[in-house]
């Protein structure tokens, strides 16, 4: 009997179904420049999202959202700190200018089909400047898609996903209209 209960216990156990390990962690590439010297404001990612997965899958009609396996505001704002610290922006506490850049939207869906896969994937982020004489807003987005034969590959999915993610990062930082609103 208890090996009966055994035997019953792993075929359960292999039958669930494992959530997949999704990580999202971009990195940030632009040029060693002293652009930011001097200029002293806080910063924060805030995460702002409709939904908190990010990644959904469809086959036939069922659907499965998945969360990353990381923080992804968490690892957003670690990332974006370090690369505003290299050009030389002084982070300090809750005073004075305030930056921040607010997660619209990161999401990878896949649509499973019985011969191959479509993957589309949406980033979506705000950047917003608050001083004592008034604010600056401004949205940056892209979005990218593929389709592949046979089963999704979750590490193509990440991968695209983090690329977008880091092309929509660039496209932000590189964007003087908030530097001017910094001075």
């Amino acid at each position: 009997m208890r090996y009966l209960s055994l035997v019953l216990l792993l075929l359960v156990a292999g039958c669930a179904t494992k959530v997949p390990s999704f990580i999202v962690a971009p990195q940030i590439f632009w040029p060693q420049t002293t652009e930011l010297s001097g200029r002293q404001f806080s910063f924060a990612v805030v995460d702002l999202r409709p939904r908190t997965h990010s990644l959904t899958i469809q086959q036939g009609g069922n659907e499965n959202n998945y969360r990353t396996s990381n923080d992804v505001r968490f690892q957003l704002e670690k990332t974006v700190a370090a690369a505003l610290t290299e050009q030389g922006a002084n982070l300090l506490g809750q005073q004075g200018t305030q930056l921040k850049i607010q997660i619209n939207q990161l999401q990878a869906n896949v649509q499973q089909r019985p011969l191959d896969h479509l993957v589309t994937n949406q980033v979506a982020l705000t950047i917003f400047i608050q001083r004592d004489d008034g604010s600056f807003t401004k949205s940056y987005a892209g979005d990218s898609s593929y389709t592949a034969p046979f089963k999704v590959d979750l590490a193509a999915v990440e991968r695209e996903l983090r690329i977008l993610t880091e092309q929509v990062l660039n496209q932000l930082l590189q964007d003087p209209t908030w530097k001017s609103e910094l001075n």
